[in-house]
């Protein structure tokens, strides 16, 4: 019950501090009180989130998300980055009470932290993973720490993530690899040379039209791009 009054009272804390950022939704989570919301970001109930997310992404509910997160991704239910790790090699044990000084059980044989055991890809911001812009994880996903999934990239349901996934890619299984790619190499590249999530929300909406055909996204974008050019030059 106690728990629960804490979560209420941190939900009524962040929607009054980012109002001005037009957040759609804080459920009933657990939400870390220095994380960044960039607006119209949703994260449902019985969630777990510290970080920052980019404008328009969401979170499914129970959740176990840390990290940085682009803008418009679409994070499934049940997903969880892991950025906690033992030993496997060399040691004798993999139990942190003979490498880790933080008492997991209680107690501890060593006198200073002698194994790393949480794996960040970004350590100076302690982002255990890096999510691109426009990505979609599928319901039960895990991220292993240490990971960055590129833009664009797809991560299919209760896949698990232990390397970087590139660009566009798809990706599956356990561990999850590569299965195919959304677009041709051409496609990819123009899409993040072009990074249409970088512009205005005016723009968006006035071009959204197109987002349900890539190939006329593309012919209009590439039309716009010349005539801007040669409005230029005259």
């Amino acid at each position: 019950m106690l728990r629960l009054i804490k979560k209420v009272i941190k939900q009524v804390y962040l929607k009054i501090k980012f109002r001005k950022k037009k957040l759609i939704f804080i459920g009933l989570s657990d939400i870390a009180m220095n994380s960044f919301f960039e607006g119209y970001n949703k994260i449902a109930n019985d969630c777990s989130f510290a970080g920052s997310i980019g404008y328009g992404s969401y979170i499914g509910g129970r959740s176990r998300v840390y990290g940085k997160i682009g803008r418009f991704c679409s994070i499934g239910e049940n997903v969880t980055a892991i950025s906690a790790t033992h030993p496997i090699k060399d040691f004798v044990s993999t139990h942190p009470s003979f490498y880790s000084m933080a008492k997991q059980n209680g107690m501890t044989y060593v006198t200073s932290q002698i194994f790393e055991e949480f794996i960040f890809a970004d350590k100076k911001n302690n982002f255990p993973v890096i999510i691109g812009n426009d990505v979609w994880i599928g319901h039960g996903a895990t991220l292993i720490g240490g990971i960055t999934i590129g833009d664009g990239a797809v991560i299919l349901a209760n896949s698990t993530v232990t390397k970087d996934v590139k660009p566009y890619s798809i990706v599956a299984g356990l561990p999850a690899k590569e299965i195919g790619k959304r677009f041709n190499d051409e496609i990819i590249a123009f899409l993040l040379d072009f990074k249409w999530w970088n512009k205005s929300n005016d723009w968006i909406k006035k071009n959204s039209g197109l987002f349900s055909n890539i190939n006329d996204f593309i012919t209009n974008m590439k039309i716009n791009t010349n005539n801007e050019i040669t409005n230029e030059q005259e």
